[in-house]
């Protein structure tokens, strides 16, 4: 299947009805097709049997579409194909994540994409460190989020340094990410994000997401 056999899929999936909710949820701010998650990983399973393609260059070909869905299989690519990354594709990655950014594409990307690259390159991680410095809530986030998945291998050190420097923006996405990030390793260690919650002044949404599993 070429990625124009996929997108005429991906119209032929749609449906109106189920687009209007997933707009609704999504606050009105972006265009769905209505695609529901199983049907969309359904056609990239039927995608992948034959791609043969550019994975990085043929998701920012996706990620110029409008519609959200065509972000998700975008995204999907990325995470299917993340071991073929290297550090040079970093910055067409961070554009990527910046182009109609919200929770549901950055949290993927972060988590599933350039989390793994920062673990086999130390560039990649020194790099998304430095983005808890910017700015950009949604760079924020990334430099946050991007150990979600590491478990054991989480860095708390800079878990506990992200911690500090994220405090106190009054941004919303920055502090649910904090308590997510912290909620997710109490998994692992819940006496290090009790210490962390112990010595940090942390918003009262950063400790309830913290404190869930606690």
């Amino acid at each position: 299947m070429s990625m124009e056999d996929l997108l005429r899929s991906m119209k032929a999936e749609a449906q109106e009805e189920n687009a209007f909710y997933m707009e609704k949820y999504m606050r009105h701010q972006f265009s769905f097709l209505g695609i529901k998650t199983p049907e969309r990983r359904a056609l990239f399973r039927g995608f992948l049997k034959s791609y043969k393609g550019d994975p990085l260059k043929d998701a920012e070909i996706l990620y110029a579409y409008p519609h959200r869905e065509c972000k998700y299989m975008a995204i999907d690519l990325l995470v299917k194909y993340e071991k073929t990354l290297t550090p040079e594709d970093l910055e067409r990655i961070l554009s990527l994540a910046l182009k109609e950014p919200w929770w549901d594409t950055i949290d993927a990307l972060a988590s599933k994409v350039l989390g793994p690259m920062a673990q086999r390159s130390s560039f990649v991680k020194e790099h998304l460190v430095e983005l808890i410095s910017q700015e950009d809530i949604w760079l924020k986030r990334i430099a946050i989020l991007f150990q979600l998945s590491y478990k054991k291998d989480t860095d708390e050190a800079l878990l506990a340094f992200m911690l500090s420097k994220g405090l106190h923006t009054g941004e919303f996405f920055v502090d649910k990410a904090l308590g997510w990030a912290l909620r997710e390793y109490s998994k692992t260690n819940k006496v290090f994000v009790q210490e962390v919650l112990h010595t940090y002044d942390v918003s009262s949404l950063t400790r309830r997401e913290a404190s869930k599993y606690l």
